[in-house]
């Protein structure tokens, strides 16, 4: 019977098992097992009623057992030249078709008769308990490819169909067609895939990271070309997503297989020379690296590529080969690839434009070199400043509070303190003393002086011992 086509991946490893198989075999080759032997009657009546056979056998006085060894002797006969006149000429042209049909090699076409028994009859279930051996070829798959390919069993499945028994290695799979349309995709795992009767392998898909490094030119905002240097690596599936019942290295996603395999296309790089290439999934990947970061360089300008005190997203920055690697992802998800790792490796700038950009940059450096240096300077002009301004702060504080005290003990006359306040006001009236002074000592020097305003008036009282004492 013909595989149900189903939109579910998940039954795809099994919708087509090998019982199924064993009965499209018997339905095949009882089909041409009755159409033969219809054939051979219909040439043996013939023959009979020609030669009224029948009749003379009958009506003749011999004894039955020589009729019925003369009946056998002549069905035998009239079999053997149905197979020489009808069956092996029949054989001979399949022989022929096949070989101008298909251009087989010469090691298959020297194998067309096993290929077109094995299509017409496939094969039939064995009693036990033959049963447990099995009766359909293996075909192996592992390494990226079917295993003994020269042979015709695995030739017959590129080509014409099943039906066979399909091993599968971990880390690949399977791509069937029928008719040259999508059928299912089967890979790894405790079930062994059967391939139906009509169904092909189109492609033998590895699930293994693949690494993709090559070189690509991009043009800045500012109209500058530079070739980078990239490196990618992807796998069709998740990688985080695994099967714990499966317990496979690589994690099997038909339906990723499925998208990935077809966004293969054949292109012409070489068009004037006629040859196609086929353009895999790995290519589709490599496609989008070439389109956005070309697209990323394309809004920036040169130096927001490489400076990074101009502008966020600098080339060669975590941040920018993350959101890189990411936006990669959000495309390549779409047909099932996913960008497991992703670098650029290189960079490279037109020497006349890195000569002038490296004048640039330098001059740049060398500005802001010099106003680092500057603010250096200021900061400890200001630092020396300040630490004068506090020395003079605390020395006019101690001249203060010492000529406190000291007029408090009568050291001081008034015509010293008068002499010293006259001083202070000349000097705090002058602009240029006061700019040259610090604010503090400004402060502390007006405070000194509405001190020395305010003592000669009580100067002017005389003391105890100057009302009291006697002359001389």
């Amino acid at each position: 019977m013909p595989i149900q086509p189903t939109t579910n991946p998940a039954e795809w490893q099994t919708a087509y098992t090998k019982d199924e198989a064993f009965l499209d075999s018997s339905r095949h080759s009882s089909l041409l097992g009755v159409t033969l032997m219809f054939s051979f009657l219909s040439v043996l009546g013939f023959l009979l009623v020609r030669w009224n056979l029948l009749i003379l056998i009958a009506t003749s006085v011999y004894p039955w057992e020589f009729k019925l060894a003369f009946g056998l002797i002549l069905f035998i006969l009239v079999l053997v030249v149905f197979l020489v006149v009808s069956y092996q000429p029949a054989m001979i042209a399949a022989i022929h078709f096949f070989e101008d049909f298909y251009h087989a090699p010469g090691h298959i076409a020297e194998s067309a008769s096993k290929i077109i028994n094995h299509r017409l009859y496939g094969k039939g279930k064995l009693p036990p308990p033959l049963s447990m051996f099995a009766p359909f070829d293996y075909i192996l798959v592992r390494d990226g490819k079917i295993t003994q390919e020269d042979e015709w069993p695995a030739w017959v499945t590129r080509h014409m169909g099943g039906p066979a028994q399909l091993i599968i290695f971990d880390g690949f799979a399977l791509y069937l067609e029928r008719g040259n349309r999508f059928s299912r995709v089967v890979g790894p795992g405790d079930r062994v895939p059967v391939l139906e009767w009509y169904e092909t392998i189109k492609y033998v898909v590895d699930l293994r990271p693949k690494v993709r490094m090559g070189k690509f030119g991009a043009w800045t905002k500012d109209g500058i070309k530079i070739e980078l240097e990239a490196r990618m690596e992807c796998r069709i599936g998740n990688p985080s997503v695994k099967d714990s019942e499966a317990n496979l290295v690589y994690p099997f996603d038909p339906l990723a297989v499925k998208k990935a395999i077809e966004r293969y296309a054949v292109r012409w790089p070489k068009r004037e020379e006629g040859h196609p290439e086929e353009f895999d999934w790995v290519d589709a990947a490599w496609g989008q690296v070439t389109g956005v970061v070309p697209g990323y360089i394309g809004s920036r300008v040169l130096d927001d590529l490489f400076i990074a005190s101009r502008h966020s997203g600098q080339i060669l920055s975590p941040q920018t080969v993350r959101e890189i690697y990411e936006k990669l992802n959000h495309i390549t998800n779409g047909f099932g690839v996913y960008i497991t790792d992703f670098q650029i490796l290189k960079i490279d700038i037109p020497k006349t434009v890195e000569e002038r950009q490296k004048e640039l940059w330098k001059a740049e450096r060398q500005g802001i070199s010099t106003i680092i240096d500057g603010k250096a300077k200021a900061f400890d002009i200001r630092a020396r400043e300040e630490a004068r301004a506090e020395a003079q702060y605390e020395l006019i504080l101690a001249i203060a509070e010492g000529l406190e005290h000291n007029n408090r003990d009568g050291k001081f006359t008034e015509p010293v303190l008068l002499s010293l306040s006259s001083i202070l006001d000349e000097s705090l009236k002058d602009p240029l003393i006061r700019a040259y002074l610090a604010k503090e000592t400004l402060d502390t020097l007006e405070q000194l002086q509405t001190f020395l305003d305010r003592n000669p008036k009580t100067l002017d009282k005389p003391d105890d011992t100057t009302r009291t004492g006697s002359t001389p």
